[in-house]
């Protein structure tokens, strides 16, 4: 039986709520958005211990033609 290859997508979605008090919705985002790039920029770093729950995985799968 000849192999054949598949491009398998993975997405992580990661949820989580933070309060945060700023003067407007937009300013929050903004700052909590820069909190976590930042933290994501350092090295050795584990993405899990920001969130309480696992994420949610989503996969897609699709047959190439082509070999990598």
């Amino acid at each position: 039986m000849k192999r054949k290859n598949y491009r398998v997508r993975i997405k992580l979605i990661f949820e989580t709520t933070m309060d945060h008090s700023q003067t407007s919705m937009k300013m929050a985002q903004e700052d909590v958005n820069r909190v976590l790039t930042d933290y994501l920029k350092g090295k050795k770093v584990n993405i899990l211990n920001l969130f309480n729950e696992p994420p949610r995985i989503i996969y897609k799968v699709e047959k190439i033609d082509k070999p990598y």
